[in-house]
C-alpha cells in the first residue's frame, strides 16, 4: 500500500512540475513580421530579370536579450534570393526571446521570405 501511495505522489509531483514554455516571436506577431517584410524585402534585379520566384527559409538562434545570432539558409533557390533574405533578417528588430516559466531562454527561429513576381 505504501509503495502505491508514494508512486501516486511522485507521479502527482511530476505533473505538477511542468514548464511552462512561450515559443520565441517578432514584436507584434506574425501579422507585424508580414508587414515587415512587405516593407523591408527589395527584390533582387537580376532575379526578377530571370523571373526567379520562390521562398527562401533563414534559420537564426534568438538570444535571450532578444538578438539574433547565426543565420543559416536551410531552403536555398538562388543566392540572390538568398542574400537578400539574410540581409532583410540581420535588419530586423529585437524579437521577444522564448521563455520557460517567464525566464528568457536561448531558442531557434525560423522566417521564410517568400518571392513573388507581379
Amino acid at each position: 500500500m505504501k509503495k502505491i501511495f508514494l508512486t501516486l505522489l511522485l507521479l502527482l509531483a511530476a505533473a505538477g512540475m511542468r514548464a511552462e514554455t512561450v515559443a520565441a516571436q517578432f514584436p507584434g506577431g506574425d501579422e507585424a513580421l508580414a508587414k515587415y517584410l512587405a516593407a523591408n524585402v527589395k527584390y533582387p534585379k537580376h532575379a526578377a530579370d530571370c523571373g526567379i520566384e520562390g521562398v527562401v527559409e533563414v534559420k537564426f538562434t534568438v538570444l535571450p536579450d532578444g538578438s539574433r545570432k547565426d543565420p543559416k539558409i536551410v531552403r536555398a533557390i538562388d543566392p540572390d534570393l538568398e542574400a537578400e533574405a539574410l540581409r532583410v533578417v540581420a535588419a530586423m528588430p529585437a524579437w521577444i526571446p522564448a521563455t520557460t516559466d517567464g525566464t528568457p531562454q536561448e531558442s531557434t527561429a525560423t522566417v521564410a521570405v517568400t518571392f513573388l513576381l507581379d
